[in-house]
Formats: structure tokens, C-alpha cells, sequence
């Protein structure tokens, strides 16, 4: 990591490390921080990061063509934590308590730090992302059934597509 890097980074740090925090209006106040007081920290971080930046872009886009992004399942690795916490390591629950989650009003709060109605709109976008995905799921199976070889478009125009998917989702 450059000095710029993490001169950077401990800026964001500093600037998010406590109490909640909704993550466009922190970039902003740190943006505008920086233009006033260290606007060259902040032109060589964006050249130095100006790869990430637009593979980043490329993501978002691809992951909102696709509607969700894929969610990877953590519950194996918080059994063997929760196993390890119950043998006696009480440190081995530390990063679930510790990982920032969204909340209903946008900004995101460490774990240890929700309430009820938080854990509830957490849990109420966790089933709407489970929802989503096996749509897709269902989607992808069903073109998988008719593509065995070639491509989708091979197969399927958007006409077709779009039927097909508004057929799941009705």
C-alpha cells in the first residue's frame, strides 16, 4: 500500500470509524475536506486509484444489469465461530459484531450496535435479496435447460427473455 494509500485510509477511517455513517454523504464531507485542506492528497489518491475507479464502475454496472449481485452464504464461517466462542474464545464473535450493516434510515451500523427494528429491516432485505436471487436462480436453470450448446442468444431474443422472466416474476 503507497503512503497515499494510507494516508487515505486512515482518513476514511477517522472519519467513519465511530457512530453510524451513511457512506455517499462521508465520501462527500471528505471529498470537500480534502479540496479545502490537502487538495493533493486528493488528486494523486484518484490518479493512483483511477484503475479501481473505473473497473469499480464496470462492476456496478454488470451487477445492476444483473439486478443483485451474487451473495456469498457466511453462515458456515459463524458456525465455527459461534463453535469457537462456546469452547471458550471470546474474541471469535468479534467480526460479526463488528461488521457494518444498512439500516433502515440508510446508514450503516456495526452488528453489536443494532436494535430490534434495525435487525428486522436488515432481515427483511436479506429475504428480498433471497427472494430476488432464486428468481434468477430459476431463470438461469431455465436457460440452462434450453441452451446445451451454443449461446443465449443462440436461442433467445429480448422478446423471449423478457417473457420468459416476466413469467417467473409474475
Amino acid at each position: 500500500m503507497s503512503d497515499t494509500a494510507a494516508r487515505m485510509r486512515d482518513l476514511i477511517d477517522q472519519h467513519t470509524g465511530s457512530g453510524p455513517y451513511v457512506p455517499r454523504v462521508a465520501a462527500t464531507e471528505i471529498v470537500e475536506k480534502l479540496r479545502e485542506n490537502d487538495p493533493d492528497l486528493l488528486s494523486d489518491w484518484l490518479d493512483e486509484q483511477a484503475t479501481h475507479f473505473v473497473w469499480q464502475a464496470i462492476n456496478d454496472r454488470d451487477r445492476s444489469r444483473r439486478s443483485r449481485a451474487v451473495h456469498t452464504n457466511r453462515s458456515s464461517a459463524f458456525r465455527e465461530a459461534a463453535v469457537s466462542h462456546t469452547a471458550g474464545d471470546v474474541t471469535a464473535l468479534r467480526a460479526f459484531l463488528d461488521a457494518p450493516y444498512t439500516v433502515a434510515d440508510g446508514s450503516r451500523r456495526r452488528l453489536a450496535e443494532l436494535r430490534r427494528d434495525d435487525l428486522l429491516h436488515v432481515a427483511g432485505a436479506y429475504d428480498k435479496r433471497a427472494h430476488e436471487n432464486g428468481m434468477w436462480s430459476a431463470f438461469m436453470k431455465a436457460l440452462a435447460k434450453k441452451v446445451s450448446r451454443g449461446t443465449v442468444s443462440d436461442h433467445f431474443t429480448e422478446p423471449q427473455l423478457a417473457a420468459m422472466w416476466n413469467s417467473l416474476a409474475a
